[in-house]
């Protein structure tokens, strides 16, 4: 993993330290463009995974890609405080990142949680499931608002064994996906995703992180039996309207910029 994986969004206050927004599963870090101008000029960079544009595939290992963006992220912040912010996925990455940055000597100021679930170890779905999982997370950050019945009603007639070619060509006949997304195109971006995948249900966190943690939940989203308060010792959690994706517009995203913005500058203020 090199540099070319952080994808500088915006921001133009240098004397604010960096935000570094780790991506979800889709291995997509877009997401977070429309934070940029609600953080008062702080500078958002997004950490984009290897294989999202065609070079590489990521590790099935969670703690492996963590450590890969740690050294990407110290590179690019040459010693100065830094935050950190992900979303679903991106926030077990973030958190692992936040522990080995400061296992380094790099000063983390923040870490952001938004509606991440703490998983521990777990069983991989089958592939039909994670391909329906892919799906809907495809159609939702496209701004597509067809619901899981859409997907599954689409993907009835594919038979888990099959090609996955068979499934996007059922999905295209829906109307669900665009003609502009080729078989090949969504071969990739699938594989990048069940990776993804496979290295949250393998991860197991790292317990007593010492540092602020900001968890951001969307009131519509569910609830998972753990919570971050059993990995993390400075946890403050603040709701949002939305779901999952919805969070991500409208009021749920002016929410959510108004939370991470507060975050953000309480932690500055509380610097020496």
């Amino acid at each position: 993993m090199s540099a070319d994986r952080l994808l500088p969004f915006g921001g133009d206050d240098a004397g604010l330290p960096p935000l570094y927004c780790v991506h979800s599963a889709s291995g997509s870090a877009y997401t977070y463009l429309p934070l940029v101008g609600l953080l008062g000029g702080r500078p958002v960079v997004g950490i984009e995974v290897p294989g999202y544009d065609g070079d590489g595939l990521p590790p099935t290992d969670l703690c492996e890609l963590a450590e890969d963006y740690v050294r990407a992220v110290e590179e690019d912040c040459a010693g100065r405080e830094l935050c950190l912010l992900g979303w679903s996925m991106g926030g077990a990455v973030a958190y692992t990142m936040a522990h080995r940055l400061r296992a380094r000597g790099c000063r983390v100021a923040l870490v952001v949680l938004v509606d991440a679930l703490l998983h521990h170890a777990e069983p991989v779905p089958p592939r039909e499931v994670v391909l329906a999982r892919f799906a809907v997370n495809l159609l939702a950050e496209a701004g597509n608002g067809q619901s899981e019945q859409h997907v599954a009603d689409a993907l009835r007639e594919w038979p888990s064994a099959a090609p996955t070619g068979d499934a996007w060509r059922l999905l295209h006949r829906a109307g669900l996906i665009s003609e502009d997304l080729d078989a090949e195109t969504l071969d990739r971006l699938f594989e990048v995703f069940r990776r993804n995948v496979e290295a949250l249900h393998g991860y197991r966190p790292e317990p007593g992180y010492p540092g602020p943690v900001l968890v951001v939940e969307a009131e519509e989203s569910p609830r998972g039996p753990l919570r971050w308060t059993d990995a993390a010792q400075d946890v403050r959690t603040v709701t949002v309207p939305g779901d999952h994706f919805s969070m991500w517009r409208g009021a749920g995203l002016e929410a959510l910029g108004a939370a991470v913005r507060d975050a953000l500058h309480e932690v500055s203020a509380a610097r020496p």
